[in-house]
């Protein structure tokens, strides 16, 4: 079982996308808690696709990464070459025994970022393992 000191030597690094405009192109529903979906009371909007950023940063317990922005979509080998290779491994190889952390999504399992990563510890992230978000907690 793991400890608070443990844990302190976890780096928790994670991206997420913002859309910089007020539609993203998702149909949204609103309703009432317990309220059955009810077609009729969605509006659909078709326009042009707004410009988005990927954002991405890691946290520790008494530091945190650069914030890094990116345009475009986060493949594997941008993940490598934009974030791990001259943010990621820096910042890692700063903390000593430090622990890398990262969730399952596809530019994290690539193999060109699997390759890089050998270098250094990781935690491994169970498949199909939500994110740690409370609107997100699933129990086991």
């Amino acid at each position: 079982m793991w400890n608070v000191t443990d844990w302190q030597n976890v780096v928790f690094g994670d991206e997420s996308g913002f859309v910089l405009g007020t539609d993203d192109n998702h149909v949204r529903v609103w309703r009432c808690p317990g309220e059955r979906y009810n077609s009729p009371h969605t509006v659909l909007r078709y326009t042009a696709r707004t410009a988005g950023v990927m954002v991405w940063g890691g946290i520790a317990y008494d530091s945190r990464s650069t914030l890094i922005v990116m345009r475009g979509t986060l493949t594997g080998q941008r993940y490598v070459d934009d974030i791990l290779r001259p943010h990621v491994g820096p910042f890692l190889n700063g903390l000593p025994e430090t622990i890398f952390q990262q969730n399952n999504a596809h530019p994290h399992t690539a193999r060109v970022a699997q390759d890089f990563l050998r270098h250094f510890q990781t935690l491994p992230w169970r498949a199909r393992s939500p994110d740690l978000s409370p609107e997100d907690h699933v129990s086991d």
